[in-house]
């Protein structure tokens, strides 16, 4: 049976997809999606004509999405519990709150990617040669907004900083005071993941593989220094659990 795993290297919603996956066993091969070049060949395996990544074509099943491809991970593979029983509407919650934190670094990330010609030459395909990446740049401005438009980027990105983001990394420090994670002391599940790959958005982690313009291009420098300690936690629960 053949099992792909379409995504952007990138992004904190493929890395959640695939740390599911590798948490519970499963082996996959993986696909970097091209946007705008990769969408009818994302379209064709999503079998609908609105796709989006990450999505896993696992033989007959098509399952879009990291939450769905975590639960999917969940059914099939083996290892702890991410959905530990009884505790739906609690993970619920938490995944929507790391949704949150995605969109408003996602859109950070739009804003400060196309203001950068280093980071827009990253991110063009790994296929063209480095001469020609510096006169493709503006190919990749036009990717990013398509996807800005794809996914409705929020256009007053520091009001969102300041309103939606920074309050919602309030809510995570509080519920990290009572112990290592979020639903019980010493019970790693899928709310954890979910906030921990999210907060990429804030700053990546030192050992992610992102390149250093792009790198930039995510970090939010004043609400890092602000939130160290949730950032640290993030990094623990790397260490422990990825």
């Amino acid at each position: 049976m053949t099992r792909t795993l379409y995504g952007l290297s990138q992004s904190p919603w493929t890395e959640r997809a695939r740390w599911a996956l590798d948490h519970h066993g499963v082996a996959f091969t993986y696909h970097e999606h091209v946007p705008m070049l990769g969408e009818v060949l994302l379209r064709r395996k999503a079998r609908t004509k609105k796709a989006t990544v990450p999505l896993l074509i696992d033989g007959a099943d098509v399952v879009m999405g990291s939450f769905e491809i975590a639960r999917h991970a969940e059914r099939i593979g083996r290892g702890a519990p991410l959905f530990p029983r009884d505790k739906d509407a609690e993970i619920a919650r938490w995944v929507d709150v790391g949704e949150r934190i995605l969109r408003v670094g996602r859109a950070w990330l739009f804003r400060r990617l196309l203001a950068s010609k280093a980071a827009q030459a990253e991110a063009l395909p790994s296929f063209i040669p480095g001469g020609l990446r510096g006169a493709l740049t503006p190919s990749a401005a036009l990717a990013i907004r398509f996807l800005a438009k794809k996914y409705d980027v929020p256009a007053d990105v520091d009001a969102e900083v300041e309103h939606t983001l920074r309050p919602l990394l309030q809510d995570v420090r509080a519920a990290l005071a009572g112990g290592a994670y979020l639903l019980a002391p010493s019970s790693f599940s899928l709310a954890d993941l979910a906030i921990a790959s999210a907060l990429g958005a804030v700053r990546p982690r030192d050992a992610s593989p992102l390149r250093p313009a792009t790198r930039e291009a995510w970090t939010n420098e004043a609400v890092a220094a602000d939130f160290g300690d949730v950032l640290a936690w993030r990094d623990t629960v790397y260490g422990k659990h990825r």
